[in-house]
């Protein structure tokens, strides 16, 4: 099936086996990232629109519903069918917001004529508050689509397979051609109402239909103007309503389930006992577009022939009889339909009844997400994380099977230091010291790195210092006062220039391979000297550093932005260095492809740093994606030359421990080059040396 969001959102592509072989861990992490990527797609849809910069949420508890700030969405998107659903209702709310009146409808009661009110009561009804507002809502809905469909016609697809599922449905067709809800009561009234745009309506089911259609006017919906006109023009099928309804007993009921907002009859998924419409129920491309641009232009869409007038199809609106009289006229009969529902297609009609009364009322079951899950949708959100796909140049092999999802983390935050979607945490390992104090695990690491890092700010505090030189007697610059007096004997070198010695700006971006092999007095040493960089390029002025981990993941390169000067204060380092430790495989230059607009390329004003720090060979055993070998070493270095070609200087450390192979050296080397750097684990010191040195270069 096509679906509108097919050809651009890439995170629905997973591959159905690769998905039925994660646990159920996986697939919940999996879920939340794309229903990250799906708010974040949604939301800008609705503010593209609307021209508005409309909050978009998801459902946690409780009913859903619009407040004329917000719009809420339901958490079950993580397939095509879906999303273009949700796009669909997030349009039409988002346009609601932007369009509709809504102090007008919390205010309805008051605005109701008192005629009006008396007449209900004659009639059976105590209040018509909820029915008016319904009728509102029909009205005001078709009014809303018209704005979107002549505004963004781009966007008629989502609003298709919202349609789809909540008005295109074959039982609502065989319901309408159906002898069902051709007496006159509220019920009645309300189907057929709601369902007035369907090609298979019936204008002669009920008596004032027809004055209903003229009323509403589909064909010329654009003449309403804002909420109070179409609130008017349910105030006038209202009084259709009234002048022909017979209110019987289960119209009572009716009309109290109509007062209390419409009872659903349990979720979403399961309102139509587990069977969803099928393909062939829904609108085709030619149907929806006439259907739209009957509200647009005026055009009738085809239904039926024009020699019947019975049909939702080919139905003059300017020349409908008004029957302003409340006497039936012959057009008003009722002719026996051939269409038959069976028990149990009346009792699935009368769910999607249900259904669409909810979908009116802005009272849509949407899936409801757990608190759990809510707190990690925040975390993601907060931190930017994002799937991003890599590895399509790995030289596939026998295992590998296109390309892998990398988690990016643009921002680490306290929300997903603390979550459980965040691997690096270690703030449930604990030391306790004789005195008592409770310190997370690294944080002897960080605190030494802070010492060592002060030593060295000291000493590149130069940096941020310019140095003036001025040459005097010269024969060209500007005239030295001082020597003027000397031009009386014959002395021409008078002039003298300035030269201002300083440091070019610097950027270094640390990469830290935080696998679990790196655990143990590797980290800590890595820890100490990554902290000392970042304390000693936070006290000069002209340094900037940023911080990116690399790991895996629920099954997944992982790569998060742990600290960037730029942004960020160095507090962050203090706060949650301590808690952070490797776990997982060495994806390597598969994090690297993901983050490669996050590297910054050197300019006139710029001098660029990469600094890797490695314990061993890439390797990642991804479901369906092998990444490891000849295979991932070539990738990794394709990766290190693009980073090279941006004119960024690399620099890569192996950190060995007296255990590697030398194999593990020579792939090292291959991988980064003439910027390998080969160190014992006791000598980790020497990338702070390292970064000294380069950074007091000219």
């Amino acid at each position: 099936m096509k679906f509108n969001s097919s050809y651009w959102y890439d995170d629905f592509q997973t591959d159905d086996i690769i998905i039925d072989q994660l646990s159920d861990k996986e697939k919940k992490s999996l879920d939340l990232y794309k229903l990250a990527s799906s708010k974040r797609a949604i939301a800008n849809f609705v503010n593209i629109v609307t021209n508005e910069s409309i909050p978009v949420k998801f459902k946690e508890r409780g009913d859903s519903y619009t407040d004329g700030k917000t719009v809420v969405i339901g958490s079950r998107i993580t397939e095509p069918k879906d999303f273009d659903v949700a796009v669909g209702l997030a349009l039409h709310e988002g346009s609601h917001i932007k369009l509709s009146d809504f102090e007008l409808l919390r205010n309805i009661f008051t605005l109701i004529p008192e005629h009006i009110k008396d007449g209900s009561i004659k009639k059976g009804i105590n209040t018509p508050t909820e029915i008016i507002k319904n009728l509102w809502n029909y009205v005001e809905d078709r009014r809303i689509d018209q704005y979107v469909f002549k505004s963004a016609p781009g966007y008629r697809g989502y609003y298709r397979k919202m349609y789809d599922k909540y008005f295109n449905d074959k039982v609502i067709d065989k319901g309408l051609q159906s002898d069902e809800f051709t007496s006159e009561t509220i019920e009645s009234y309300m189907f057929r109402i709601i369902n007035l745009h369907n090609k298979n309506t019936n204008l002669s089911a009920l008596k004032g239909l027809k004055e209903i259609y003229k009323l509403i006017n589909l064909r010329n919906i654009g003449r309403l103007k804002n909420s109070q006109e179409t609130f008017d023009v349910a105030l006038k099928i209202f009084q259709v309503i009234l002048k022909y309804l017979t209110l019987s007993q289960s119209d009572d009921d009716t009309t109290s389930q109509l007062q209390k907002g419409g009872e659903g009859e349990g979720s979403e998924e399961s309102s139509d006992n587990g069977q969803s419409s099928s393909d062939d129920s829904t609108m085709s491309d030619e149907e929806f577009e006439e259907f739209s641009n009957s509200i647009l232009n005026g055009d009738v869409p085809s239904g039926g022939s024009d020699d019947n007038p019975t049909g939702g199809g080919g139905i003059d609106v300017q020349n409908l009889p008004d029957n302003v009289d409340g006497k039936s006229s012959s057009s008003d009969s009722k002719p026996k339909s051939s269409v038959e529902l069976s028990d149990r297609q009346k009792e699935l009609l009368k769910k999607k009844i249900e259904k669409q009364k909810k979908f009116l009322d802005g009272d849509i079951q949407k899936t409801s997400i757990t608190k759990t899950d809510s707190k990690n949708l925040n975390a993601i959100e907060e931190s930017g994380s994002e799937l991003k796909d890599v590895g399509k140049d790995v030289d596939r092999g026998y295992y590998s099977q296109g390309t892998t999802q990398c988690i990016v983390v643009k921002k680490l935050t306290r929300s997903l230091w603390e979550s459980e979607l965040f691997p690096m945490t270690y703030n449930n390992y604990w030391d306790t010291e004789k005195e008592g104090v409770v310190r997370m695990y690294y944080q002897d690491s960080v605190d030494k790195g802070i010492k060592l890092g002060t030593m060295l700010g000291k000493k590149l505090q130069v940096r941020g210092e310019d140095r003036t030189t001025v040459f005097n007697r010269q024969k060209v610059g500007r005239i030295d006062k001082r020597m003027i007096s000397s031009l009386g004997f014959g002395n021409e070198n008078v002039f003298q220039f300035t030269e201002v010695d300083s440091y070019k700006k610097a950027n270094l971006h640390i990469s830290v391979d935080a696998s679990s092999s790196m655990g143990g007095s590797k980290w800590e040493k890595t820890m100490i000297n990554t902290v000392a960089i970042l304390k000693a390029v936070d006290m000069i002025p002209n340094l900037e550093a940023q911080v990116t981990f690399r790991c895996t993941q629920d099954n997944k390169p992982y790569i998060v932005m742990a600290y960037d000067s730029r942004v960020d204060k160095f507090s962050k380092v203090k706060q949650m260095f301590p808690g952070l430790g490797p776990n997982g495989t060495t994806p390597e230059g598969l994090c690297f492809e993901a983050i490669q607009k996050e590297f910054v390329p050197i300019n006139n004003d710029l001098d660029s740093y990469f600094l890797n720090i490695s314990d061993g060979q890439p390797y990642f055993p991804g479901q369906g994606f092998y990444y490891g070998g000849d295979s991932a070493e070539k990738h990794t270095n394709k990766m290190v030359k693009m980073i090279e070609s941006m004119g960024i200087q690399t620099l890569a450390y192996f950190i060995g421990d007296g255990y590697t192979g030398g194999s593990d050296e020579r792939s090292f080397k291959r991988m980064y080059g003439k910027g390998a750097k080969m160190i014992d684990v006791t000598n980790v010191n020497q990338i702070t040396k390292t970064m000294n040195q380069l950074f007091l270069q000219k």
